[in-house]
């Protein structure tokens, strides 16, 4: 039994063995790249293409998503809306660091029209072109009819820029703009509608990222926080070299890792408009965060906004407000995230009562889904005691975490696109990582979008919208209800291309927006809303964000699902004391401002898929019901700018209707937009070149507005067409006699002023002119019977008008009939005409006041403009 019955091993010559190794390597290549396959088929994305059936995508969806998962519908309106002539980049990339990072887009209402303005950061261009060659940046107005309109009077901005906010920094109601960039870091001042340059506001040098707006002091005036993000060095020989990011090898001048971290500003409001930067102070700098974005939050309730800063390949931070100092907070409370971070989002996703935080992350490193557990801490403390803020990442179980390995995550926002009374996430993807062209380009990702079915999963429906699964170098992406139909809708921008708008024509459930108006801080900054539903749910809102160097609206979205009113709203005002409102009806924009008891209704709108499925008799019974309340907000209410919003409605349900159009420029024209004014005027002109009120209207506030003689000769135009069509009518004929004195023709203009007078003798201002005529050529007993003339005009029950200052431009078109009115009708039937006649006489500068001209000449020279005026 002692002998071995197994047989002899034969040994294996050199050359068997390597052919053995060499096979067994083979096997395992082949099974690996079998395994890739079948990897990359499982997860790539599906792209339904028009006209394409759906069978094959809906199977493969239908295994994850559940039956009552909503149709994504969303549709590219980019070049209806007149968006897509801007550039975000230009030139061929020189694979440096500035030029990948992106920029960024915000919504905010500079002009307070009611809707939401579109400002647009250009990256710039390749930093081998000169400046000037930089794509630039623009700001685009809503027109209020789902177009929108580039402001030409914007300052001309060519930076290489990232990102945008709109604050009221100096409390004065209109919505000032803050841009950032690499070597950039501008301040814009808005007058009334006017951007300007604040020269007072010095920045250092630097490469800025994400800024943010929020009173952190609580002294009713925005602060402004600033990221800086890396120390970039401009060196050619650099760009030849190659590092390591995360294990691919990448050109140096790509890597962030190569340069130093940026620290970051904390500007501190005096109150008058002027900062201080003082982040070292309060312990904000975070010198070696590499920073990206920035969230003023209040992750604590405590009344006062914290801090949390998304910080590339280092830890992000979370800096809790203490008053009089912040604490670093962001290890003890679990989200000091490790991981590359890009876009940030605050919202309570699962509607327990406070916010979680998302978080967009570099490639294979997962998104993160922070859920705040203060909530449900508090709930279970003894009453009274204190608990310690604390988050759970729970992106994995929700569906957030693997879907996200194989992308680059940037732009990002919670927002319920289908108002369900749930928050959804929307998701802007696009890689860091070269691609193989010449000259090299950015490889394109598709996009996410993230249903929340109740509080359960998070499922993406983007491949069933084409608008979200075709790839693109996705960074900046903010939302807004542009168009004011009720749903949330999407701008996203695309790096090297442009900027997509994505109207959003999903089923919706009901809905309620809030604009809020505090002391100070324009539309409620900072402010959280907490609505009850009849059945005792509760939905939690904030005024604010940060996503990726882009800004979403304040305007404060719910969606309601079958609930037809919110039978309460809390609103708890920023340093402030809550407020209660009750019984808010869905369907509506309602205006809450801080102190007023009393609720605003601004609209109740039809939403722009259902005006395209009105038949003929719904249209026009629409139409009216529009144009009625267009009219009671106008003259019932004095709400112009509710009434513009439904004179355009109305002008979508019937664009041919003339009053619609002649009340909007009327409209807009007290506004302060008199571009908008003159061109729906010449709209109607066009439509009907015989319409009287048409070319008047058009002729005086030109000539109200008008800055050079050929403006003025373009009123006297228009009002020498409208006394074609009408001649019984006195009123061209009166505006036309001002326009001929203030063109210096004296006697052009007493002739008109005469028939004018003859024609109607109740025309005042006929009187009253013609009475300054014949002072201006000495005879004051003419001019004195003048005035007593005008006096009878203006009858018994006559009192002077209020006084208005020359430059409200706004309030001259809304109360003048005519250019010269408000110097007659301000006068206080002062007999003399040397008083009656002085103001009048300094507006138009001719400094010879009681001097006769000599007869039967004009006063040289022929044209001389009143203030304001320009040759």
């Amino acid at each position: 039994m002692g002998n071995d019955l197994r047989p002899a091993r034969r040994r294996l010559t050199r050359r068997q063995r390597l052919r053995r190794v060499v096979a067994v390597l083979a096997a395992v290549a082949l099974a690996a790249a079998a395994a890739g396959v079948v990897i990359y088929l499982r997860t790539r994305p599906e792209v339904r293409r028009p006209g394409e059936a759906l069978d094959d995508v809906t199977a493969k969806l239908s295994r994850d998503l559940p039956p009552d998962a909503p149709a994504p519908r969303f549709t590219d309106v980019t070049a209806a809306a007149g968006l897509d002539g801007f550039v975000t980049f230009t030139g061929a990339r020189s694979s440096q660091l500035p030029e990948d990072m992106g920029a960024g887009l915000a919504w905010g209402d500079y002009d307070n029209d009611g809707d939401d303005d579109l400002f647009l950061v250009a990256a710039g261009g390749a930093l081998t072109l000169p400046r000037s060659q930089w794509a630039p940046s623009e700001l685009y107005e809503n027109r209020g009819d789902g177009t929108f309109l580039k402001v030409a009077g914007f300052p001309e901005i060519r930076v290489a820029g990232m990102a945008a906010s709109w604050g009221d920094y100096d409390g004065d109601g209109w919505l000032d703009l803050v841009v950032t960039g690499y070597r950039s870091l501008l301040l814009f001042h808005n007058r009334e509608g006017a951007l300007e340059r604040d020269e007072r506001f010095v920045a250092p040098d630097g490469y800025w990222a994400g800024a943010a707006w929020g009173d952190f002091d609580n002294d009713l005036d925005l602060d402004l926080y600033v990221c800086g993000y890396v120390q970039y060095v401009e060196d050619a020989g650099d760009r030849r070299s190659l590092s390591q990011q995360y294990g691919a090898a990448v050109p140096y001048t790509l890597n962030p890792a190569s340069f130093e971290p940026e620290r970051n500003l904390l500007f501190e409001n005096d109150g008058t408009g002027a900062f201080t930067e003082v982040a070292l102070l309060y312990g904000v700098q975070n010198p070696q965060g590499r920073s990206l974005s920035a969230l003023w939050h209040d992750f604590d309730d405590d009344g006062r906004l914290d801090l949390y800063v998304a910080n590339d390949i280092s830890d992000n931070a979370l800096f809790l407000n203490r008053g009089d100092t912040f604490e670093d907070a962001g290890l003890q409370a679990w989200v000091a995230d490790y991981r590359g971070a890009m876009g940030l989002a605050a919202g309570d996703w699962n509607r327990d009562g406070d916010d979680d935080l998302f978080i967009t992350h570099w490639l294979a490193q997962e998104n993160a889904l922070y859920d705040s557990r203060l909530a449900d801490l508090r709930r279970a403390a003894p009453a009274g005691a204190s608990v310690r803020l604390s988050f759970t990442d729970q992106a994995v179980p929700l569906g957030l975490g693997q879907i996200a390995l194989q992308f680059v995550g940037w732009g990002t926002e919670f927002a319920d696109f289908d108002s369900d009374g749930w928050l959804d996430l929307v998701v802007a993807n696009g890689s860091t990582l070269e691609d193989d062209r010449q000259p090299r380009g950015l490889k394109p990702q598709p996009a996410m979008l993230l249903w929340n079915r109740r509080g359960e999963y998070f499922h993406d429906l983007a491949p069933l919208a084409e608008v979200f699964a075709a790839p693109h170098v996705g960074r900046g992406l903010a939302v807004a209800d542009y168009d004011g139909d009720g749903d949330l809708d999407v701008a996203v921008y695309h790096l090297y291309e442009g900027v997509k708008l994505l109207r959003n024509d999903m089923e919706q459930g009901r809905w309620l927006a809030v604009r809020l108006r505090d002391a100070r801080r324009g539309p409620g900054e900072g402010a959280v809303l907490v609505a009850t539903l009849d059945d005792g749910v509760e939905l939690r809102r904030s005024v604010g964000g940060a996503s990726y160097l882009s800004q979403s609206s304040r305007t404060v979205h719910f969606g309601l699902g079958t609930t037809e009113r919110v039978a309460r709203l809390e609103v708890r005002w920023l340093g402030g004391g809550p407020q209660v409102f009750a019984d808010l009806a869905a369907g509506a924009v309602w205006e809450l401002t801080e102190g007023d008891p009393e609720p605003r209704r601004i609209s109740a709108r039809v939403t722009a898929p259902a005006l395209a499925n009105l038949d003929e008799r719904q249209r026009l019974m629409e139409f009216w019901s529009t144009q009625r309340g267009a009219m009671d907000a106008m003259k019932v209410d004095g709400d112009v700018v509710r009434a513009a919003e439904l004179f355009r409605r109305a002008l979508a349900l019937n664009p041919e209707h003339e009053d619609s159009r002649y009340y909007l420029a009327n409209c807009l024209a007290e506004l302060g937009r008199p571009d908008e004014a003159l061109a729906e005027l010449d709209r109607l002109r066009r439509a009907n070149p015989l319409s009287h009120r048409g070319h008047k209207q058009w002729g005086v506030l030109r000539a109200l507005t008008a800055t050079s003689r050929a403006e003025l000769d373009a009123a006297e135009a228009a009002l020498e067409r409208a006394h074609e069509v009408n001649k019984e009518e006195t009123g061209s004929l009166l505006a036309l006699g001002e326009i001929a004195l203030l063109k210096g023709e004296d006697e052009l203009a007493d002739q008109r002023f005469e028939w004018a007078c003859r024609t109607n003798p109740r025309a005042a201002g006929g009187f009253f002119l013609r009475g300054y005529l014949a002072w201006k050529r000495g005879d004051d007993g003419a001019a004195a019977d003048l005035l007593r003339a005008a006096r009878q005009a203006l009858g018994e029950d006559w009192k002077p008008a209020g006084a208005v200052a020359e430059g409200d431009v706004a309030r001259r078109m809304h109360t003048e009939p005519s250019p010269l009115a408000r110097f007659w009708e301000r006068w206080d039937g002062q007999p003399e005409p040397a008083d009656a006649f002085r103001e009048l006489d300094a507006y138009l500068g001719t400094g010879s006041a009681g001097v006769p001209a000599a007869p039967g000449k004009t006063r040289t020279p022929p044209f001389r403009p009143p203030r304001g005026f320009r040759e």
